[in-house]
């Protein structure tokens, strides 16, 4: 054989090896990290939601900053933001403005962070990544794709970031789908069954889904067709059938944690603009974020959520939210006392 085809297959086969050798270690440390995460501990999450403010802006409001500036203090294990990230939906914007709204995100929200070394979970909202909104997707895709690392998660699929992807914390298994909209496509749903269907999530002490908009409405200025999933029973079927304990929305811009047919829809408060009211309900909007607490054994059963006003960070008692609040696709009851 030719001396230099001869060189030039064995140069070929070494850097097939190397390669090999790389990923398969890729793939290694991803399935320890993943088994490290299965392990039972504690889990504290933050949960935040809706922090922008007017279309376009690429500032944040004194709450944003404030809950920002206490993470250290909250210490969570990991934060979840239901979505709204930044101020888009407004086709006027040219994607130099949209692109600089991402910039302000990142310097006032994710950095921040980042810096402390914390696991950032979260979901698109429409004015993110809504689907009739080609260029707020695209920004929305390449600021995430840019930004992956400083998420610091631990996947589980990352396939479709950051559209939908699954990721591990603690033992508890998550799942961000895209409900940027009111329908969520059959891929994304075939996706979630494959999901939900893996070792890994039957292990899980929980199963929590994050999506921006809700099942059912809960405020009067969204109490309508489009600012809720469509066939909202037929996907809380989904959810149940698929073992999932917790539904985390945001959108509707009220503290909410409610249940129903077992399942508890905890529906986000808001820290950008727009706070909203209840159904049927005098009592003044507030700006809020929460704390979710799942102690390690007993699997979901002695979870604690708890709401803080976003003005005081002070508790939101209980009993002080509807008992109830019946929406025009349906009605959801308030969770039990701890």
């Amino acid at each position: 054989m030719n001396q230099r085809i001869l060189t030039l297959l064995i140069t070929l086969f070494i850097v097939s090896i190397s390669s090999s050798s790389l990923l398969a270690q890729k793939n290694y440390t991803d399935a320890k990290a993943i088994k490290k995460e299965q392990k039972d501990r504690d889990l504290k999450i933050l949960l935040i939601s809706d922090l922008n403010d007017s279309y376009g802006s690429v500032t944040y409001s004194e709450e944003v900053h404030e809950v920002i500036s206490k993470i250290d203090e909250i210490d969570p294990d990991i934060i979840l933001c239901g979505g709204d990230m930044v101020a888009g939906q407004k086709a006027s914007l040219s994607m130099s403005e949209i692109n600089a709204m991402w910039d302000g995100f990142n310097s006032s929200v994710l950095t921040p962070i980042n810096k402390l070394d914390k696991p950032f979970g979260f979901t698109v909202g429409n004015h993110d990544a809504s689907p009739n909104y080609h260029k707020d997707r695209a920004a929305a895709s390449a600021f995430w794709t840019a930004n992956k690392d400083k998420v610091n998660l631990t996947f589980v699929d990352n396939t479709h970031f950051p559209y939908f992807f699954s990721y591990i914390k603690n033992n508890v298994f998550f799942i961000s789908w895209d409900a940027s909209s009111a329908q969520i496509p059959d891929e994304v749903k075939e996706w979630m069954k494959q999901q939900l269907s893996t070792e890994i999530a039957h292990k899980a002490k929980a199963r929590i889904v994050l999506g921006h908009l809700p099942l059912y409405a809960i405020v009067e200025s969204k109490n309508k067709k489009g600012e809720v999933l469509d066939n909202a029973d037929e996907t809380l079927v989904f959810l149940k059938d698929h073992q999932v304990d917790m539904y985390i929305s945001g959108h509707q811009h009220a503290y909410f944690p409610a249940t129903k047919q077992k399942i508890t829809l905890l529906h986000s408060g808001c820290l950008g603009g727009g706070s909203r009211q209840f159904i049927n309900d005098d009592q003044p909007a507030q700006k809020a974020y929460a704390i979710i607490e799942i102690p390690k054994g007993n699997g979901f059963s002695k979870t604690r959520i708890i709401g803080f006003r976003a003005v005081d960070h002070q508790p939101i008692p209980l009993n002080s939210l509807p008992e109830s609040i019946q929406g025009f696709n349906g009605v959801v009851e308030r969770i039990s006392e701890y």
